[in-house]
């Protein structure tokens, strides 16, 4: 999953040379010239780059689809999910739903800044699952 999503950002940012830059002037802005390794608070100053990583998770989810079992009856709408019914989630549709992404095929880091995921469901961004198992 490590490689899955680290090879899809690398390829989209390639494909976005200005966010490519933006990542470069962040990366230099914390090491310089340095050849270190980043530590912790490092790590906690690469913003930008965080957004472009959970953004390559959200147009290539490294689990694209999620199974699970209704573990009690679940009305939706008119119907009823009945309990032990096994059903399947389709992250990579879930990550494209232009209610939460708005021009959900667009490569745009900017989705994931604080101000652009606040309200956000909490499930409409599940690139390694989420809930019980």
């Amino acid at each position: 999953t490590t490689t899955s999503a680290l090879a899809f950002t690398v390829w989209l940012l390639g494909l976005h040379p200005e966010c490519q830059e933006k990542c470069y002037q962040e990366l230099y802005s914390i090491f310089q010239d340095s050849d270190r390794r980043p530590n912790m608070d490092d790590l906690s100053s690469m913003k930008y780059l965080e957004q472009c990583i959970k953004e390559g998770l959200r147009l290539f989810p490294s689990v694209p689809q999620l199974s699970r079992e209704v573990p009690c009856d679940i009305p939706m709408g008119d119907y009823t999910l009945p309990a032990g019914t096994k059903f399947i989630l389709s992250v990579f549709g879930l990550h494209r739903d232009p209610k939460y992404f708005p021009d959900p095929e667009k490569f745009d880091p900017e989705r994931f800044t604080p101000e652009n995921s606040k309200g956000r469901h909490a499930y409409a961004y599940a690139p390694f699952a989420a809930g019980a198992r």
